[in-house]
């Protein structure tokens, strides 16, 4: 990333993300209200792949999540996050040309789909892994992706086009 053509920009929201992601829920709210929060790393990650595939690339997304999974702990398989990553922004780039004509809310209900594929991964992981169960609550992480997504994307898409382009 070139900081001079906008690469702070790409590094700050990725920075950003990442106390929203490792924020913990209080172990007294239920189970279902953990599944609330969005996948806000996958979601910024499919953001920039699409906007800018040039400027976000598959190893750079595989390094930063890495960096998740030492920032998380011993609680996930090392490596998981970097190839969960590194999948987002190979789709997000592999489709980047159609996903840019497309209206905000397909892009959204693709973002919802590259989620749930995410989250059901790292499920079935940490299963294998740890022994740790398996939820069906994960579509709402995609959904409440797909809403922050919808709220997020076209300031981000305008502070994109003034100084990543």
């Amino acid at each position: 990333m070139n900081p001079a053509r906008g690469g702070w920009l790409i590094g700050l929201t990725l920075v950003a993300a990442m106390p929203l992601a490792i924020l913990n829920v209080p172990l007294v709210t239920p189970e279902w209200l953990f599944w609330l929060r969005p996948d806000w790393a996958v979601g910024v990650l499919f953001f920039w792949a699409v906007t800018a595939p040039r400027r976000v690339g598959v190893f750079s997304a595989w390094f930063a999540g890495l960096f998740f999974d030492v920032l998380l702990g011993p609680s996930y398989t090392l490596g998981l996050h970097g190839i969960c990553f590194a999948a987002t922004v190979f789709i997000g780039s592999h489709f980047h040309a159609w996903l840019q004509t497309t209206h905000v809310v397909q892009q959204a209900l693709v973002l919802g789909v590259v989620v749930l594929a995410v989250q059901a991964t790292k499920g079935v992981a940490r299963l294998l892994a740890s022994g740790i169960e398996f939820s069906v609550f994960i579509s709402m992480t995609a959904l409440t992706t797909m809403v922050a997504y919808l709220l997020l994307g076209p300031p981000l898409r305008r502070l994109a086009e003034r100084y990543v382009r």
